[in-house]
């Protein structure tokens, strides 16, 4: 039984759809399906076989030829007999060329997607929509963004958590003298990073110690570090950093000694430009870091407050500023904080369990 993926973006790009992209196509795989995925990248045009899943990489282009090439990529396995059983568009954009064949088709919503388009875009965005047989929410609050503008699809729509890729255990303690914070993200306005560096500056300069790093980049990054500056100037030299792009080895070492996660995003554009999931939140959830997030957009439904992490008002300087501290002070809180995150992340984000939700009544199982 054969399974089509669908998208515009793929690794080597960085991005949280490009994970979405390769773990949705390997949990597939695991499930028994033949994948096909149909993308593009900077590194294409190619054809590979990695982890068991075949890509078809159509390469860098315009909007519209990346379309027209997904299509006729498509048409060419069709028409060779590699017809598959259903397709998973990973954004409704990607399903524009999937839509001329006659299969089951599944758009993922992620979040901000959903909410932007106005006008002819979100005529598209309506149509595209409504031929699908399945529509896949990745949080509650995502759901919600999208019915709020298409109600008549609620039927269709399903919600299915991210899944994680289990990291090496750890300790639940870092032992570090100085707590150490953390933010992994694209650095963009709504991950609202300047003003977790204002809190945690705000801290230092009470005499809290925390070393603290924003691990990233984006179109943001001037405001982060213009806020760092103004951290520097109150607090002193030292103790936060931004270390733009890191290595996959070095991501993971960072990550094996931190004490807690750092992400007061905030939804914009009146609640249409918003953090759909958070797969940095539940990766450092599943490390049995601490986290402290926001309450607008998805990370405010995985955690829990005072159970796996604090959530606080993105809004609100005071709030991030006092979560900062708490937990900066109460080592034993946070460790407490961050076996409970380590749990529920290992209980409840799963890429096969995502993939079985996503096909259940669409398609039958393999054998």
């Amino acid at each position: 039984m054969r399974m089509w993926v669908v998208a515009r973006v793929h690794g080597p790009d960085e991005g949280g759809v490009q994970t979405y992209v390769a773990q949705v196509a390997r949990g597939y795989a695991r499930a028994g399906y033949q994948v096909t995925v149909f993308a593009k990248s900077s590194a294409g045009p190619r054809r590979v076989v990695e982890d068991g899943v075949a890509l078809v990489d159509v390469g860098p282009a315009s909007q519209v030829a990346v379309y027209l090439r997904l299509g006729l990529a498509m048409a060419k396995a069709w028409f060779s007999g590699e017809r598959p059983e259903a397709i998973h568009a990973c954004t409704w954009r990607a399903a524009i060329p999937a839509l001329a064949f006659s299969r089951p088709l599944i758009v993922t919503v992620h979040g901000r997607e959903v909410g932007r388009p106005v006008g002819r875009a979100f005529r598209l965005l309506r149509r595209v929509l409504s031929r699908t047989t399945r529509i896949v929410a990745v949080s509650d609050a995502t759901r919600a963004l999208m019915l709020a503008r298409l109600p008549r699809l609620a039927d269709r729509c399903i919600v299915a958590w991210n899944g994680i890729v289990p990291p090496p255990e750890r300790p639940a303690d870092t032992g570090n003298a100085v707590p150490r914070f953390i933010t992994v993200c694209r650095l963009v306005p709504r991950k609202n990073v300047a003003a977790a560096v204002r809190a945690v500056s705000d801290c230092r300069a009470d005499g809290i110690a925390i070393d603290y790093a924003v691990i990233g980049r984006g179109e943001d990054e001037p405001n982060v570090r213009d806020a760092v500056a103004e951290g520097a100037a109150i607090g002193g030299l030292g103790g936060i950093a931004m270390t733009g792009y890191v290595t996959d080895e070095e991501l993971a070492r960072r990550y094996r000694s931190a004490d807690v996660f750092l992400h007061p995003q905030i939804a914009l554009e009146n609640g249409a430009e918003m953090e759909g999931f958070g797969l940095s939140v539940a990766d450092a959830m599943a490390q049995g870091i601490a986290c402290i997030v926001g309450r607008e957009g998805g990370p405010g439904e995985l955690v829990r407050d005072g159970i796996d992490g604090l959530v606080v008002d993105g809004r609100s300087p005071a709030e991030i500023r006092a979560a900062v501290a708490l937990l900066a002070r109460d080592p034993a809180y946070r460790v407490k904080l961050g076996e409970s995150a380590r749990t529920f992340a290992r209980d409840n984000f799963s890429w096969d369990r995502h993939c079985r939700l996503t096909l259940d009544g669409v398609v039958p199982a393999p054998g």
